[in-house]
């Protein structure tokens, strides 16, 4: 890292400036640490002010000076059209060097923060001789995770209990970029999967929310559910209900998997979930496995059956249409699943093999059951909706 300047040098790519801070930003600095979303996800709390933000431009002279840290202004044209002080990038050397940033409520959703840290990455890089740049986040931080995963950053994993938060330790997520990995464009490694609402008569599939934490631990908690679901924790808590939460985010940024919630369409209570999951396999790139469970309430409604319904609609939709692209299909269950086999078999999946002591279930996973798998083809004829 020999000859690095002492002073941070402009960079920009017409639409961001990354350049120094300056005095004149202290007041915008103070405003992004009283973001809310910021305390929520950071250790800055509502008690940084004014002197922290000074204290905080005197390191960054000090890291530039001393080659230990590179922090810029990022720089963008504010809603009057006129530049303005947007948010700031850090890249830190380590070891191991990272990476860390953060925008003000203004500057958000427009794309300014993957274009800073391309403009850091490839200088880090290019000229810092940065061997790699190392991203976390608190675990759940969807906006933090949006702009790495725009720029390249391979996931690694969840990291448990390694970042401090309110006088504790909670998960993180972990990624990093390397100086070979796609230069040119910085690209998404993974499909980001939205997670549309899809309208039924019987039921609304939407993402997961935080609202649904209660309704979960009841429909995870059956006793029914706890018999033929050998992954489930058991008790299930409402901490696993979040976590729950915080992975279906989080694998449909990485390509594996769609979750909904089966929503009331009156009151929006959860009445069960419905996924398409397995969809980054290698070997099977335009398939998908299925997996559902309803709440005890919702149960023989017919709820679950119109929500697969439309769940193979949207999955076998070309993605150029919104949809997941899919030409195949597979359901798995207990042979002695018969409510499972009902939902699978009154929409047009057709059994394809039986295997013997394919599986395990009963409260203590004590009973070793076969297994009967099904599939459905994106050509295959399917049945017309019923009333059950």
């Amino acid at each position: 890292m020999a000859d690095l300047p002492t002073v941070p040098p402009e960079l920009t790519d017409g639409v961001v400036t990354l350049r120094g801070l300056r005095d004149s930003d202290v007041d915008d600095i103070v405003a992004v640490y009283r973001d809310p979303e910021m305390h929520r996800w950071t250790s800055l709390g509502p008690d940084h002010g004014e002197h922290d933000a000074r204290e905080w431009l005197e390191r960054v002279a000090t890291g530039w000076r001393e080659g230990t840290g590179f922090v810029w202004a990022i720089e963008a044209a504010g809603p009057d059209g006129r530049p303005r002080f947007a948010g700031q990038i850090d890249l830190r050397t380590g070891p191991p060097p990272s990476v860390g940033y953060g925008l003000a409520p203004w500057a958000r959703g427009a794309g300014r923060m993957s274009r800073a840290l391309r403009l850091a990455a490839d200088w880090g890089f290019d000229r810092a001789g940065l061997r790699a740049l190392h991203w976390d986040a608190r675990a759940g931080h969807v906006a933090s995770w949006r702009v790495a995963h725009a720029c390249g950053f391979r996931f690694e994993g969840v990291r448990t209990a390694a970042i401090p938060a309110g006088g504790e330790l909670v998960d993180a997520w972990t990624a990093v970029l390397l100086p070979g990995d796609p230069v040119a464009t910085r690209e998404p490694r993974t499909t980001w999967w939205t997670v549309p609402v899809l309208d039924g008569e019987r039921g609304r599939l939407r993402p997961p929310v935080e609202s649904d934490v209660h309704r979960q631990v009841e429909a995870c908690n059956d006793p029914d559910a706890q018999w033929w679901n050998a992954t489930l924790p058991r008790p299930y808590t409402a901490d696993d209900a979040r976590r729950w939460i915080c992975d279906r985010r989080l694998d449909a940024s990485l390509g594996r998997a769609v979750e909904w919630v089966i929503a009331d369409p009156g009151d929006d209570r959860l009445l069960g979930t419905i996924s398409v999951h397995e969809m980054d396999l290698p070997y099977t790139p335009t398939g998908g496995d299925v997996g559902y469970r309803a709440h005890p309430d919702a149960r023989g409604r017919g709820i679950v059956t119109e929500a697969l319904r439309l769940v193979i609609a949207h999955a076998f939709t070309p993605v150029d249409d919104g949809g997941l692209g899919r030409t195949r299909l597979a359901l798995g269950a207990a042979r002695d699943n018969a409510a499972s086999r009902r939902v699978a078999e009154r929409t047009g999946f057709q059994l394809v093999g039986e295997f013997r002591a394919d599986g395990v279930h009963g409260l203590d996973n004590e009973h070793v059951d076969d297994g009967v798998w099904y599939d459905l083809l994106d050509t295959d004829p399917r049945p017309g909706p019923s009333t059950t």
